[in-house]
């Protein structure tokens, strides 16, 4: 995903459900980082994801964002069902929706 200059090109994952988004202009990511941080927040990525920035990748729950679908560039990756139901529950956690 490109995001606006100083950040540029940036992994993400995207939140919004596969079968709204080609539906719409603007879709919900998760920002992927190679800090690592609390469990509860940084959930660890499997190389099956496609995030090749870093030695290890985390999607950072509390990083969200909304932004255009014209800012991506291209799919790299995957999460596997563990990875996506540990996100969803981080994002709930950070978000107060438990």
């Amino acid at each position: 995903m490109r995001f606006p200059a100083p950040v540029n090109e940036h992994p993400v994952v995207v939140l919004s459900a596969n079968v709204l988004c080609h539906r719409l202009s603007s879709v919900t990511v998760v920002v992927v980082t190679g800090s690592s941080g609390p469990p509860s927040t940084h959930v660890p990525l499997d190389a099956e994801a496609g995030v090749d920035r870093y030695t290890v990748s985390y999607a950072k729950a509390t990083d969200i964002h909304t932004v255009p679908r014209t800012r991506f560039r291209r799919k790299k990756g995957t999460l596997a069902r563990g990875e996506l139901t540990h996100l969803g529950d981080a994002v709930k956690a950070a978000l107060d929706l438990s």
